[in-house]
């Protein structure tokens, strides 16, 4: 090929290069999980599992479950780098009083694991979002 040659194909894909490298960038994790109607859904399938099985409903008696729904979904946002800012109470203290266990937490992970996996979220996201989530096990936890 010549250099003429060279030059005029380099010009043809430097383009499509360019392409790639803006596409390369990536979406939140939040975006991957599929924004607001995905991680709404996940949340309410997740929260009613654990609303609906009697060995693990105590920690929600006294919750307002709508209230819940809304405030998990704003945090879940904000975590995943969806831009939603959370303006509620730190998890200690929203969890103070609900004499949430070890099995009760392990309980809701698999709940979340499960609405994860019917709204179709892939591997790589479910350990990401899980991730994330694990340190607050600390806080959530009371016995």
């Amino acid at each position: 090929m010549t250099a003429s040659g060279l030059s005029r194909l380099l010009l043809i894909l430097l383009p499509l290069i360019g392409s790639f490298d803006a596409n390369a960038e990536e979406q939140s994790l939040y975006a991957r999980l599929g924004g607001e109607p995905v991680v709404s859904r996940v949340v309410e399938q997740t929260v009613s599992r654990i609303a609906n099985d009697p060995r693990h409903n105590h920690s929600l008696a006294k919750v307002n479950l709508n209230k819940l729904y809304k405030k998990l979904t704003v945090h879940l946002c904000a975590i995943t780098g969806g831009g939603c800012e959370y303006t509620g109470d730190d998890m200690k203290t929203v969890h103070a009083g609900l004499d949430i266990t070890q099995g009760d937490n392990y309980a809701m992970i698999e709940s979340l694991r499960q609405a994860l996996d019917e709204n179709g979220i892939g591997e790589r996201e479910k350990n990401e979002l899980l991730k994330i989530l694990a340190p607050f096990e600390r806080e959530v936890v009371s016995k």
